[in-house]
């Protein structure tokens, strides 16, 4: 014998309210198809369910048994609408995100500190590496969301990239380094001077900082630190006048901390933008989108803050 559960939650609201035509209304029916529905569950229970009088419907014994289960299926279709309508709103659930090694070492950490602050059952699993394996991981479906730079697989993957901020190498030190109090380019006998800090060669980053570094005159054996750590980056040249050359956002992230600052070099090193990279043709969670739009914030406050530093 199969039960319409629907039928008990309305013989919960019969019961709560006391009333057909109360318990009619709170469910959006026409009382006489209330009435059809109760019969209908009566007849498949074999029980008389209701007593109908001038003062509305009471319960018998087996009704107000069957009117508990059907309690308890709507505060759980109740809970399941909550729950249904979070999940929609990306407020629930686990994201994937792919980050390229630079990014997941701390440029992410205002969005992604955002996004969890905000969504308190939410989780997200972050996984560094090179920007292209990133991306084949997307493709299979491995990963949600990549952040990286604008390096893409072939059209007939389709993914997309959408490009959220300018990237530039900027040579940072502590903030009261001897070359952030210049008012202009630091000469490259003084650049020289310093020891350098650089990424791991596995990082892509790395011959890009190379390219950086020789466009300033740099040579290698200039570098006395190599790191996947941006931990030890910032200890090191918090204790030491050594510099880094390193994205420009994170640049900024760092500076506006107050305990570093820019250096200004006579030659600076575009990058590709930093960007998302989705799947357009398969399903994209809530939870995806809605981090996507947590990134596009903080992009729009990066590019007002970078601008701001310029006009400085």
């Amino acid at each position: 014998m199969l039960i319409d559960p629907r039928h008990l939650i309305q013989l919960h609201m019969i019961v709560e309210l006391g009333s057909f035509i109360s318990a009619a209304e709170r469910l959006g029916l026409t009382q006489p198809g209330l009435s059809r529905n109760i019969r209908l569950l009566e007849s498949r229970i074999g029980v008389r369910l209701l007593i109908r009088g001038k003062h509305g419907a009471v319960p018998t014994d087996e009704g107000k048994t069957l009117a508990a289960y059907g309690r308890r299926l709507f505060e759980l279709s109740q809970q399941a609408a909550t729950t249904g309508a979070a999940v929609h709103r990306g407020e629930v659930g686990e994201l994937r995100l792919g980050a390229a090694f630079s990014l997941a070492n701390g440029l992410i950490a205002e969005p992604v500190s955002r996004f969890l602050a905000a969504r308190p059952k939410t989780s997200l699993r972050v996984l560094p590496g090179p920007t292209p394996r990133l991306l084949e991981e997307l493709d299979a479906g491995q990963l949600d969301l990549v952040v990286g730079g604008t390096q893409m697989l072939p059209e007939e993957h389709g993914l997309r990239f959408e490009a959220l901020v300018d990237n530039d190498l900027v040579a940072v030190g502590r903030a009261d380094h001897p070359l952030a109090k210049l008012e202009q380019d630091a000469p490259v006998a003084q650049l020289r001077e310093y020891r350098w800090v650089a990424c791991l060669e596995q990082d892509p980053l790395r011959r890009d900082v190379e390219a950086g570094m020789a466009s300033l005159g740099l040579t290698q054996d200039c570098v006395a630190l190599e790191t996947a750590s941006l931990t030890l980056v910032t200890d090191v040249l918090a204790r030491t006048d050594f510099l880094t050359l390193i994205p420009s956002p994170l640049a900024n992230a760092l500076t506006a901390s107050g305990r570093f600052a820019r250096v200004q070099a006579a030659s600076s090193y575009t990058l590709r933008p930093i960007g998302v990279a989705y799947r357009v043709n398969a399903y994209i969670p809530p939870i995806a989108t809605a981090f996507i739009k947590v990134l596009r914030g903080w992009a729009q406050e990066n590019r007002t803050s970078l601008a701001a530093l310029r006009d400085d």
